[in-house]
């Protein structure tokens, strides 16, 4: 029994000396090749109980080896933890020269914490104005606050690859969403562009105008006496609507307008875009995460969306997206698990954002009333009616709704960077040498209220910033300094329709209705409650009264 005890006091020694050596080798394997999450989790498992049977073999009882285990494997990681800490604040880091908040070098878990609180766009912002155009906020992430950078990292023939913040979990990759390599994203692009082609985006403004109109009569239903609605709610069921017709067309069964959300679509779409946008920070936190419950609403997403494309196949013939990717207009046909995918993308990406963007326009809108008022004046003279603003061609070329629709986007769309990762060999990004695999991103909200790219008074909702005069002699507006729809081969394809699709949806809204916030309507109350995590939550109502115009 002694000399068991004895072998046992040995291996164990052995077994804390390997932990320490298994370390620093781990440490090592993982800084040069990427390891998802879950296979890492599955190896430490695996490691867990060779050692406890290693133990147990040494003549351990049950209650000690486990004891034993748990102490060399703390070890294990503790040491992984110490080695990985001081390498990322060391000056030997290839991004030891960029300034930042120490804990957002340390770990990716603090800026997955900035993501989650819904206001990175501003922390963000405040942290370029402490350290500068360049900012490390993350181990390997840098955000750079620079027009030069825009060219290099998002527009050029060689721009950067997506990061691995677009890998969601174990989802299938192959969604244009998630497809990472520029080559292969410009393959998969090239099949979704003729379903924004100019006669597909005429189709599509047509479906905008029949569902806007509808959304009219959605209004007058739910408004109270008083004339009290909520109009947050309203437009994200017409904007869920309308991308469900535009992906689906006739298949769609999407009602919310309405039959309301009693399957609690949009809650969904919006849990799931949270989540991936936080775990997107860590991206082997999320390969873990995906297997638990809480991860349940971005299953949720991905069931609806295959439902009805099920429908959506046995129904051609029809003028919407589908139709594109399905091949029925003779380009390539997708696969199943890309469809599903890809369909989801488009409804999220069409729907979401654009009723975010659309509420925090109105909210700017109607605050100052002496705005609305010179852009209701604009429209009157042009139509007596919502139903004659039906023509983009002539929206577009009104000045003042012009001026409305960009500040809307300029102001309404608080995007966080559209993450990147530097090739090999790096690459200077004004002026500054940026080394490979570096996560970069430019952060839209940054730019587009930078005094820099728009001024004076960068922060107002200014239209006549717009304008040939601007705000005066003095006036800067740079309109290559709106990244909402990011830029070059990754870009948005559904730009030209959405700004499209805005025009019409605030002329209609203005020439039907007088509207106004709401009495009582405390205003720094709901704009502290507005959280971006790519979605837009509004913690409050946008309440307002609409009173009908004719």
């Amino acid at each position: 029994m002694a000399t068991l005890r004895v072998a046992a006091d040995a291996t164990s020694a052995n077994l804390f000396t390997f932990s320490a050596v298994a370390s620093l080798t781990t440490c090592l394997y993982l800084h040069r090749f990427d390891v998802r999450g879950d296979v890492f989790l599955a190896y430490l498992l695996i490691v867990f109980a060779s050692t406890a049977s290693l133990l147990s073999h040494a003549g351990l009882g049950t209650f000690e080896t486990l004891i034993q285990t748990a102490q060399a494997m703390g070890l294990y990681i503790g040491c992984m933890t110490a080695i990985t800490v001081l390498y990322r604040i060391s000056p030997f880091h290839p991004l030891a020269a960029f300034p930042g908040p120490l804990i957002n070098k340390v770990t990716a878990l603090k800026l997955a914490h900035i993501v989650w609180s819904g206001k990175r766009y501003l922390i963000i912002k405040d942290l370029h104005e402490r350290y500068g155009s360049f900012v490390r906020t993350g181990p390997t992430t840098l955000s750079i606050s620079s027009p030069n950078a825009i060219m290099p990292v998002y527009a050029s023939p060689h721009s950067m690859d997506k990061s691995e913040a677009y890998r969601p979990g174990r989802f299938h990759p192959g969604g244009l969403f998630f497809i990472r390599e520029r080559d292969d994203h410009n393959k998969r692009r090239r099949i979704w562009a003729p379903a924004f082609s100019a006669p597909a985006v005429e189709h599509m403004l047509s479906v905008v105008n029949k569902r806007t109109l509808q959304m009219l009569q959605c209004i007058e239903r739910r408004r109270t006496k008083e004339g009290l609605l909520d109009m947050t709610e309203v437009i994200r069921h017409w904007a869920y609507d309308l991308m469900a017709d535009i992906t689906f067309g006739k298949a769609s069964r999407i009602e919310l307008m309405e039959d309301g959300d009693p399957h609690g679509v949009v809650a969904s779409v919006q849990n799931a875009t949270v989540l991936f946008e936080t775990l997107g920070e860590i991206p082997p936190l999320f390969d873990v995460m995906w297997y638990l419950p809480v991860t349940k609403d971005v299953h949720v997403l991905d069931r609806i969306s295959k439902n009805i494309m099920a429908e959506r196949k046995n129904a051609p013939g029809q003028e919407d997206i589908s139709a594109h990717l399905l091949g029925e207009l003779g380009g390539e046909r997708l696969s199943d698990e890309e469809l599903d995918l890809d369909a989801t993308f488009s409804i999220v990406a069409g729907s979401d954002t654009t009723a975010g963007s659309l509420t925090l326009l109105m909210f700017y809108l109607l605050r100052d009333q002496e705005t609305y008022a010179r852009l209701r004046a604009e429209l009157d003279q042009h139509f007596s009616s919502p139903e004659e603003a039906n023509d983009w061609k002539k929206l577009v070329e009104l000045p003042y709704l012009f001026g409305v629709v960009h500040e809307g986007l300029r102001l309404g769309t608080p995007f966080p960077g559209l993450p990147r990762v530097v090739a090999k060999g790096g690459v200077v990004i004004d002026g500054k040498y940026v080394p490979e695999k570096t996560i970069v991103g430019v952060p839209p909200y940054v730019q587009q209220t930078s005094p820099e790219n728009f001024y004076p008074n960068p922060m107002e909702f200014r239209p006549e910033r717009w304008s040939p005069d601007g705000l005066g002699p003095s006036t800067v507006t740079k309109k290559n300094a709106i990244m909402c729809f990011s830029s070059g081969p990754f870009s948005c394809l559904g730009k030209t329709f959405a700004i499209r699709e805005i025009h019409l949806v605030v002329a209609k809204l203005v020439l039907a209705f007088d509207m106004r916030l709401a009495p009582g309507f405390d205003e720094q109350a709901w704009m502290d409650g507005c959280l971006n995590m790519r979605t837009t939550l509004f913690k409050h109502p946008l309440m307002i009264t609409a009173t009908p115009r004719h």
